[in-house]
């Protein structure tokens, strides 16, 4: 007669304890990443503006040189869409000082001086950026935003 002795084999996986403690990890992990990059998608996407605007500062440069004048009109000076529309410009004769970047409006006495806005689009991106609600140049070269940055020259 045969005898057969069977093997004893363990059956390992892991306890709730050890996955509990793995999705507690995940979770912090995940709470100190999501923010950093939310922060960076942003950043990026503050390119499409700076882009745009260097594009219409061109453009307005070209406009003075025909006109003698700088124009508020941003269809002259290729629209008012960013090429990956995340921001909305718009073109103001005259140097822009305030707070408010929808509110801003052309001075027109003074065409000899210009002012260039990048605004999020809403429901884009961008419309959370806090932090660069606005985003201006103007044609002394000052560049800034408003937003909650500190300094108007931290979205640069």
């Amino acid at each position: 007669m045969y005898t057969t002795i069977a093997k004893k084999t363990m059956i390992s996986g892991f306890s709730l304890i050890e996955l509990l403690i793995v999705i507690v990890i995940i979770g912090i992990l995940s709470a100190f990443a999501y923010p950093s990059y939310r922060d960076y998608i942003y950043r990026s996407n503050r390119s499409d503006a700076y882009i745009a605007i260097q594009r219409v500062s061109l453009s307005q440069e070209r406009f003075y040189v025909l006109q003698n004048e700088y124009t508020d009109n941003i269809n002259f000076l290729g629209g008012d869409d960013s090429d990956n529309s995340f921001y909305t410009l718009q073109a103001v004769t005259g140097i822009w000082s305030g707070v408010d970047c929808a509110a801003a409006s052309s001075d027109t006495d003074s065409t000899n001086e210009y002012t260039i806005f990048a605004t999020p689009v809403a429901g884009s991106v961008q419309a959370d950026d806090t932090d660069c609600s606005c985003i201006y140049f103007n044609s002394r070269g000052v560049k800034g935003s408003t937003g909650t940055r500190n300094d108007d020259e931290d979205c640069w």
